[in-house]
């Protein structure tokens, strides 16, 4: 008879041999459980890409548990990268799957694709691995590696459970020469702009920047989005490949400490306005070039102008130039203009006030005094100067016709008297 005791007493050799395969049984547990994630990640066609070249990134899920939904963000750097395009791919587009993709919402400034979603719909679930998204990029003039990762990354099954997932980001390698040759620094007289304008910094206001990467033979448009910035828009049809452009709008205080002389009439706001760096603002890289601005209608109607008056002036070869100008549109508060311009340099939006003979005192009283009221007690300046005009008028009316009517009864008086007089002469 062989008793249990006896086996197991034999230990040296059973018992570990018992824990190593218990151990084996539990990392196997554990090993399974990491493999049991789905899998999203970010595969790249080519590991490196030239710079100012457009290249290819696919979003790829291999799950593990079947997938009815997906949503995710893609996250980029926004001074390397610049996203063209998002596609969907097959995951959810397979034969009889009916489903629904949206491609999120691309801010090439923040360096962000937020809220690319997906899901089948019936409650149907996918189990082969496929592409989830397809998105075109282009690489910007720096060289370096950029990295490429996902964010906020669910999976869900059909009854809208989250489901465990891995992900794989990626990283993308720019080399080679930029297609163009814009270099230099910013001056006045070049037309062009970026970094250092060589504005008097306490004349500044405000100063916003925007972004963009310039394509050949394409429509640009700079919009901007600051409350005090009186420029909305700036617009051009690009003639070459240029990479990442960016605009500079500075509003000063005063006129530009660039410009030695202040423009004719009275001066809504002074500004500089430059795109790219020296030497791309120019006629063989851009053309059809168009800035829109607003002016509020408080500052019309206090300071007595009409909209025909608005002019937007640019100061190059040493001299202020209108510029042409049109009324585009109004809303409650501001009259929209748009002007043409041959290039980019120090700016002023004025009112053509030469007719009406308004001195320089008077256009600083009038800017300060719409500087220094709220547009509510500028209304009621206005009225209130209205409705003292028409007071002074109706006075001015009565008076006169009192005086009118005490002369008409002297007169009438006098003439009474006199055919009494005669009367009695008559009878004596």
């Amino acid at each position: 008879m062989i008793r249990v005791q006896k086996v197991w007493g034999h230990g040296s050799i059973k018992k570990p041999f018992f824990l190593i395969i218990v151990a084996t049984l539990l990392l196997s547990i554990l090993v399974f459980t990491a493999s049991a994630s789905s899998v999203v990640s970010i595969e790249k066609v080519t590991p490196e890409v030239q710079q100012d070249s457009v290249f290819e990134i696919y979003i790829n899920i291999t799950p593990v548990t079947a997938v009815a939904g997906a949503q995710l963000d893609l996250n980029f750097d926004s001074d390397m990268l610049m996203v063209n395009n998002v596609e969907e791919g097959d995951f959810f587009d397979k034969n009889n799957v009916m489903s629904i993709f949206i491609p999120g919402t691309v801010d090439n400034q923040q360096g962000l694709v937020s809220g690319l979603f997906a899901v089948t719909l019936g409650q149907v679930e996918i189990e082969s691995p496929g592409t989830f998204a397809h998105i075109t990029l282009t690489a910007g003039n720096q060289s370096g590696e950029s990295t490429i990762y996902l964010s906020n990354v669910i999976l869900s099954d059909a009854s809208g459970n989250a489901i465990p997932t891995s992900i794989e980001n990626a990283h993308v390698t720019i080399t080679g020469n930029s297609t163009t040759d814009i270099t230099g620094e910013v001056s006045a007289s070049s037309g062009g702009g970026g970094g250092d304008t060589g504005e008097n910094t306490d004349n500044i206001e405000l100063k916003e920047v925007n972004k963009l990467y310039i394509i050949g033979n394409t429509a640009v448009t700079y919009t901007f989005d600051e409350n005090d910035n009186p420029v909305k828009a700036i617009s051009y049809t690009s003639l070459k490949n240029a990479g990442f452009i960016s605009s500079t709008i500075e509003v000063l205080k005063d006129v530009s400490t660039m410009v030695p002389q202040k423009p004719g009439g009275l001066i809504y706001r002074n500004m500089n306005i430059w795109i790219g760096k020296a030497g791309y603002a120019t006629e063989s890289n851009m053309e059809d070039m168009k800035i829109s601005f607003a002016v509020p209608k408080n500052w019309v109607q206090v300071n007595g102008v009409k909209t025909t008056d608005i002019r937007l002036n640019r100061y190059h070869d040493e001299n202020w130039q209108v510029l042409d100008t049109e009324m585009t549109g109004e809303d409650n508060d501001f009259y929209f203009f748009e002007a043409t311009t041959p290039g980019f340099s120090p700016f002023a939006i004025t009112a053509n006030v030469a007719s009406k003979n308004i001195t320089e005192n008077e256009q600083v009283n009038a800017a300060s005094s719409y500087d220094d009221n709220s547009p509510d007690e500028q209304i009621e300046e206005i009225e209130l100067k209205q409705v003292t005009d028409v007071a002074s008028t109706s006075i001015s009316d009565k008076a006169s016709s009192a005086k009118l009517s005490q002369n008409s009864a002297l007169v009438l008086f006098i003439s009474i008297s006199v055919v009494l007089f005669l009367q009695r002469r008559k009878f004596i």
